[in-house]
């Protein structure tokens, strides 16, 4: 097995967080989708009425004076369209409000900006929220995170992040609570597939900039080494139409796993390469790549047993986790465009995320007692995460203190490129601290 340098250990936090960052960074790319109309796309599986009043369970209607959770997201920009984020929020919280007590009795206020993918934005927004006197924010997830965090953070507000590019905020112990954990899409699936198939070498597919391979580079070798495993990088360009010979390289590599990471346009080119070639092995990817538009691009079963990492259970009509986010959109979110979205249900797991986290608090809800009870929560089932368990008391992972779990989902595609079952993974072993 081919031998790779080991990180120096003194510098070993902040190359990992570097690394980390680029993880979500990727996510955060992959995540974003052309600016849409105004139309409506409602789900395929919203369920009838009365099954959703089933779903959503008896009214416990909250009352009093309102709590004020911030919400903010990119929202509507030249290049994408995250604002369902909002009107998910919105709808998570209505849900709340009538069926689960609010907020220790209240109701939940949503306090919603939009920072319009912009730094500038993003601290603006901040600087809201502080104004606003909010006792906590919610985010989704965004590329320029950390200009917001910073102006919450300093005014001593917590802030609960789905996933977060922001190198401070995942290294805070007081007052951030990042519910995935950045390192377990990168290398999570790939070794999880590899030491199931009894493979020694996995080959990791990403667009070559910087950014990207830095995180390998930095990560790479102790985490495979750690694991057994033999790697190999293959650096695609951005906007390769055709990577065939790219992926002449993947089959001649003798590796059983290759991970492709980007958004839909590089992975469609990537699986089209990788079926030109013949490759036999074992294809992983994440859930940002598998869009309509991977399913139309690449025909004929082509996506079919490819096995895909996801932090929520998206599509997945049997689990009740998602049926209840399908219950509480078709209720309660009659402005959401696209029901059937990852970014709307990251709008609905943030809040609800969030609530869920509060579940039992009394007294005086502010800032610091928002804080105390986050990180007293009991470990909870993540909402809309197929099981997944989360709990935000620091101690998930030591290199990363903001972290809440470790756990993730892993799902094969069929033959029309769609979701089959979703399979709980837990990749403590497998992370550094």
């Amino acid at each position: 097995m081919h031998q790779h340098p080991q990180p120096r250990p003194a510098r070993r936090t902040n190359r990992a967080l570097t690394a980390a960052t680029v993880c979500v960074l990727l996510l955060a790319l992959a995540a974003c989708t052309s600016k849409d109309d105004d139309t409506t796309s409602p789900s395929a599986d919203t369920p009838a009425p009365e099954v959703a009043a089933d779903i959503l369970g008896p009214e416990d209607r909250a009352s009093g004076e309102p709590v004020r959770i911030g919400m903010v997201s990119d929202g509507a920009t030249p290049a994408f369209d995250a604002s369902d984020e909002l009107r998910a929020a919105e709808a998570t919280a209505e849900f709340w409000n009538t069926h689960r007590g609010g907020i220790g009795g209240r109701p939940i206020e949503i306090v919603a900006c939009e920072a319009g993918g912009e730094p500038a934005g993003a601290t603006d927004c901040g600087n809201q929220m502080v104004e606003e006197g909010v006792v906590a924010v919610a985010q989704s997830q965004s590329a320029v995170g950390d200009s917001l965090w910073r102006p919450v953070h300093d005014a001593g507000v917590p802030t609960m992040l789905f996933q977060t590019s922001s190198q401070d905020a995942l290294l805070d112990a007081q007052s951030t609570f990042a519910i995935v954990n950045p390192l377990t899409a990168l290398f999570g699936l790939p070794i999880a597939a590899a030491q199931e198939q009894g493979s020694a070498k996995v080959v990791f597919v990403l667009i070559d900039v910087p950014q990207a391979v830095q995180a390998l580079e930095t990560l790479g070798p102790g985490i495979m080494d750690q694991a057994g495993l033999d790697y190999e990088v293959v650096r695609v360009p951005p906007g390769t139409p055709d990577m065939t010979p790219q992926m002449h390289q993947v089959a001649d590599s003798g590796a059983g796993v290759v991970q492709v990471t980007g958004n839909d346009a590089f992975c469609i080119a990537a699986f089209n390469g990788l079926r030109a070639v013949g490759y036999e092995g074992t294809i992983v990817t994440l859930s940002q790549c598998i869009t309509d538009a991977t399913r139309q691009a690449v025909p004929d079963g082509g996506l079919e047993g490819i096995q895909v990492a996801s932090s929520v259970a998206m599509g997945a009509t049997d689990d009740p986790t998602f049926q209840l986010h399908q219950a509480v959109i078709a209720t309660y979110g009659d402005d959401v465009r696209h029901a059937d979205d990852p970014t709307t249900m990251g709008g609905y797991t943030t809040i609800a995320a969030l609530a869920t986290a509060l579940d039992g608090i009394t007294g005086d809800i502010t800032p610091e007692t928002v804080t105390a009870t986050i990180k007293a929560m009991p470990p909870q089932e993540l909402p809309g995460g197929g099981g997944v368990t989360y709990q935000c008391n620091g101690t998930t992972s030591t290199l990363l203190p903001a972290v809440c779990t470790n756990q993730w989902l892993n799902t094969t595609l069929d033959n029309d490129g769609q979701t089959t079952t979703y399979e709980k993974i837990d990749s403590t072993d497998i992370l550094p601290g």
